[in-house]
């Protein structure tokens, strides 16, 4: 052995064999070989360790002055060097003077490595026990820790000659001699800048720390299989060999102590210590792994991330074994950084949950401070310490949640966990719950709930919805009397409230703090390795959970959402493509639909079904007024919407019902003709009583058949639906028809088109076939009710021998007013126009009159409060202003505000009734229109206007309506330009 290294080629292998050399002298206790050896390595190279070595042999031969000053030489080659520090402190505490002398190289190399040597600590509280310096600091995960002499009473901390904070200073009980203390850096000057440290104003040993040492660790770590582990784990006698490195990402010069814990407990502390101060990296270290060991930082708590779970990079999945409920015991952990309101409300409904009685687990609440930066949050947290029903751990400084997360997860191996925010709002039995769940299957490795604001499981809008418009008991509640025990497959659990199995958390790891670190990300990222090793993440339906949500992380938010989805792209190509699938998928409908049907029976009967796709205009406000005149009698309203029936592009068929004064209730959708059995189901289940048919185009004749054959129905009559599939009586040349026989129909429908559904409209005679169907649906009909007798006498006439139960009942209207006195002699007579002014509803005849006026410089100007199909072009005729789409509420005040003179509407076919004429008639105005339908029997049955001829050329109809405005007094001036300016517009 003595010759072997001589015959060694490379240097470092030389070095590296004098070094066994010397360990196996010194083990051997033949001490001359050993010194021997050290010195002949000494000579080979300048390497601080070896010096060291050579101190180490020659305190073993107990010469104190030789080992001094090698101890001494290695300090100087490697200022922080630990060894060499506790070796020279070791062989100084005999001689007070010549460790005094040594103080200014001695302190900061113990300081430095206080934090991962536990020997080096000692020696700095000996230093102050024995009065050799009066106080010193150091910093250990970010944190400012100091030991003072008992006579010391205060210490300060001090940044830029202010005092940040102070803390009174008291006795160690296991130690008098000397005081602890702790300080943490303001969050927005850590890890920026020189701190200064006093006690009782003197500056401490180890003062000023530099900015960096003040900054929160993030600490990683990276285990490799070294290459000579050939062969298979079972064959080595002590696990599998592993190159291990660890390092802190936001102070690379600090050293990194990292335990390898196996089951009992025990560690072995691996320590990695960059060299000169961080200008190189700590050296991989070759560690054998038994299986079972875990890898803790000591500093801050947390785990070492690895993929592979407990045993690093098991390239197995573990054969799943089923737990019964309750054989685990859970701990609940709950991060803590900021927003003390939300947080107490989270405490508060935590605290009456977690009793075991009422769960049926053993539970343990561990709340975790994460260096929270409001006073508020600090009170909050010291006050529930002092209760008892918790756990409070102090994080050295603001890790981030995911670090809090997994830092709680490694305490207790033995147990499950849930996550929860500190956002979060639990109810009941939501942990009993919980567990059930994830027991349900040995494969269930995450259980979510339901909550208000969890993304994909969200309820009761798929959007999320304010945690104020909810109560969390009732849905809570809710949920678990509608869907118990029920659950279905997600692609990824949500980290509000994440439930977790141990083995599930075993066999995939802890959260990878080092790319998800500053949150976002981390639950899908854990959940899909989970996933892809064979666990079921799923969701609790029958829990709900609330969430504040929406304000963790201010304004980083979409940055920090936009970087974890890059990651987990890079990292899980196929996960944003299952998310997105399983969103368009919507598996969970029929759970959120149950759970409305549920809230909506809680609301009370729903007896009035009131059947009317989305058509716009008078019907839909016709059918809004019903309904809130049915919910102000007490009786409950379901309103059912036909969707996509007519082949829309990119609408799917389906039903939707919309629950009159709960429009929070968006998940009431039956998809296609298959849902109508569920449809009918749930229905039943609202307590329907009675159907009212407000209109059936774009209704599946199927689904009309279900409702009409289930309930007694009445009808309402809007327009010609029931026998014309033009709906308005209009002909392609946009004049009214004149309801000629059923021969001249089947050509119109056949060159014209028409508005039903194309299955509606079959057979070589379609019109023929689809009256038939309408006569005995209307037949059915406990009553037909028609707006004015015009229209009525229309569905007579066509009808005559259905026996049709035919009711007039008149729209509720608004009063009339009397006649307001006009101007005697105004610029122009301006004639309002109201609504959405299409072909049937006279566009063309305002076109016309517009040109007319122009050409003949008529003293005539039109006002569109509405639109038309071609606004252009009506306001290239200079004569027309369009104010453009207007709520219902504002129609009459519009005609006000724009001093309209006169109303007109030139509606070409047979109104029904006609809520624009309605607006016009209760803005004051005379109204002129065609001697049609219900606009000329109600100007009528007013005296309120002038019915003209319908056909009338646009000049006669400029002609009468200046005629109407001469019958008023109102006479314009000879000058015929348009008086726009008037009104200051353009």
């Amino acid at each position: 052995m003595a010759l072997g290294w001589a015959a060694l080629a490379a240097p470092q292998t030389r070095l590296a064999a004098l070094r066994g050399l010397v360990h196996a002298a010194l083990g051997a206790g033949r001490l001359e070989e050993a010194a021997h050896y050290a010195g002949r390595l000494v000579q080979g190279g300048r390497i601080a360790v070896d010096v060291v070595l050579e101190g180490v042999v020659a305190l073993s031969q107990g010469r104190p002055s030789q080992a001094a000053a090698c101890f001494t030489r290695a300090l100087e080659m490697d200022s922080t060097h630990p060894l060499a520090a506790v070796g020279l402190f070791q062989v100084l505490s005999a001689s007070p003077d010549d460790l005094a002398a040594a103080l200014g190289q001695l302190v900061p190399a113990l300081c430095w490595n206080a934090e991962t040597n536990d020997t080096c600590l000692a020696a700095l509280r000996a230093l102050v026990a024995a009065g050799t310096v009066p106080a010193v600091i150091h910093s250990r995960a970010g944190r400012i820790e100091g030991i003072a002499a008992a006579s010391g009473t205060q210490a300060a901390l001090i940044w830029n000659g202010l005092t940040v904070e102070q803390t009174t200073l008291s006795p160690e009980p296991q130690d008098p001699r000397v005081c602890l203390f702790s300080f943490t850096a303001p969050p927005d000057l850590a890890g920026r800048a020189l701190f200064q440290v006093t006690v009782n104003g003197v500056p401490a040993c180890g003062a000023p720390l530099s900015g960096a040492a003040t900054r929160p660790p993030r600490l990683m770590a990276r285990f490799t299989r070294t290459p000579g582990a050939g062969m298979p784990d079972s064959a080595l006698p002590d696990g599998a060999e592993w190159s291990v490195r660890a390092w802190d990402a936001a102070y690379p010069a600090r050293p990194v102590a990292l335990d390898l814990v196996d089951g009992d407990g025990q560690a072995q502390r691996l320590v990695f210590r960059p060299e000169q101060g961080g200008a190189r990296p700590a050296e991989p270290q070759t560690v054998r792994m038994a299986q079972g060991l875990r890898p803790l930082f000591p500093a801050t708590g947390e785990p070492a991330y690895w993929q592979g779970g407990v045993l690093p990079g098991e390239e197995t999945v573990r054969h799943r074994v089923a737990v019964a409920c309750g054989a685990r015991p859970v701990d609940i952990i709950v991060p803590i950084y900021g927003d003390a309101v939300a947080t107490r409300a989270c405490l508060a409904a935590l605290r009456g949950t977690v009793a075991r009685e009422r769960c049926g687990l053993a539970v343990e609440v561990i709340l975790i401070a994460d260096g929270p930066a409001d006073a508020a949050v600090t009170a909050l947290v010291d006050e529930v310490a002092t209760q008892g029903w918790v756990t409070v751990l102090r994080n050295p400084g603001n890790l981030g949640f995911v670090r809090t997360a997994n830092r709680g997860m490694a305490l207790h191996p033995d147990r499950d966990v849930v996550l929860l925010n500190a956002d979060a709002v639990v109810h009941g039995d939501w942990l009993r719950r919980l567990a059930a769940a994830a027991y349900g299957d040995a494969v269930i490795g995450t259980v979510t709930p339901l909550s208000n604001d969890a993304t994909i499981l969200s309820y009761p809008d798929v959007a999320g919805t304010p945690l104020a418009d909810i109560s969390v008991p009732f849905l809570d509640g809710l949920a678990a009397a509608a869907l118990p025990g029920r659950v279905a497959d997600v692609p990824t659990g949500v980290g509000f409230c994440l439930y977790i199995r141990r083995d599930c958390l075993d066999d995939v790891g802890y959260f990878d703090a080092g790319t998800f670190g500053q949150g976002y990300g981390e639950e899908n990222d854990f959940c899909w390795r989970a996933r892809t090793r064979g666990w079921r993440n799923v969701v609790a339906l029958d829990t709900l959970v609330g969430h504040v949500g929406g304000s963790s992380f201010g304004g980083e938010k979409e940055e920090r959402i936009a970087a974890a989805l890059t990651a987990l792209d890079q990292r899980h190509p196929d996960y944003q493509p299952a998310v997105h699938a399983f969103i368009a998928a919507n598996p969970l409908l029929p759970a959120r639909r149950a759970l409305d049907v549920a809230w909506a029976r809680a609301l009370g009967p729903q007896t009035c079904l009131v059947l009317c796709p989305v058509l716009g205009g008078g019907t839909d406000r016709f059918v809004d007024g019903q309904v809130a005149a049915l919910r102000a009698q007490g009786i409950g309203v379901v309103v059912l919407r036909p969707e996509g029936w007519g082949g829309e592009a990119g609408k799917a068929p389906r039903v939707r019902l919309e629950i009159a004064g709960a429009p929070q209730l968006r998940s009431l959708v039956y998809e296609g003709l298959a849902a109508l059995p569920d449809l009918r189901r749930d229905l039943l289940a609202l307590g329907v009583a009675r159907v009212a048919v407000h209109h059936v185009m774009g209704v599946p004749a199927a689904l009309l058949a279900l409702l009409t054959g289930q309930w007694p129905y009445e009808a309402h009559v809007h327009d010609y639906v029931w026998y014309c599939p033009r709906i308005n009586l209009v002909d392609g040349g946009g004049r009214y028809c004149g309801e000629p026989a059923v021969a001249v129909c089947e050509a119109c429908v056949r060159d014209n088109g028409h508005s039903l559904l194309s299955e509606d409209l079959s057979g070589d005679l379609p019109v023929a076939a689809w009256r038939r169907s309408m006569v005995a649906f209307l037949a059915g009909a406990r009553w037909v009710i028609c707006p004015t007798q015009d229209t009525a006498r229309r569905l007579a006439a066509q009808f005559p021998t259905a026996g049709l139960r035919l009711v007039v009942q008149a729209h509720p209207d608004h009063d009339v007013p009397p006649l307001e006195p006009a101007p005697a002699r105004p610029q122009m007579v301006r004639v309002a126009v109201v609504g959405a002014i299409g072909e049937a509803k006279g566009y063309d005849v305002l076109l016309a009159c517009a040109h007319d006026a122009r050409a003949r410089n008529l003293p005539l100007e039109f006002l569109l409060v509405g639109y038309g199909q071609d606004n252009d072009l009506l306001l290239q005729t200079g004569r027309v202003r369009v104010t453009g789409f207007y709520a219902k509420d504002e129609g009459i005040g519009l005609i006000r505000a724009n001093h309209a003179h006169l109303g007109f509407l030139p509606s070409v076919w047979p109104e029904t009734w006609s809520y624009t004429l309605t607006e016009m008639l209760a803005a004051g105005l005379m109204v002129a229109a065609f001697d049609l339908g219900a606009q000329a029997e109600r100007l009528r049955t007013l005296g309120r206007g002038m019915l003209l001829p319908l056909g009338m050329p646009a000049p006669r109809i400029n002609d009468a309506l200046l005629e109407l405005a001469r019958r008023q007094g109102i006479v314009p001036s000879a000058n015929a330009e348009p008086s726009w300016r008037e009104l200051g517009t353009k």
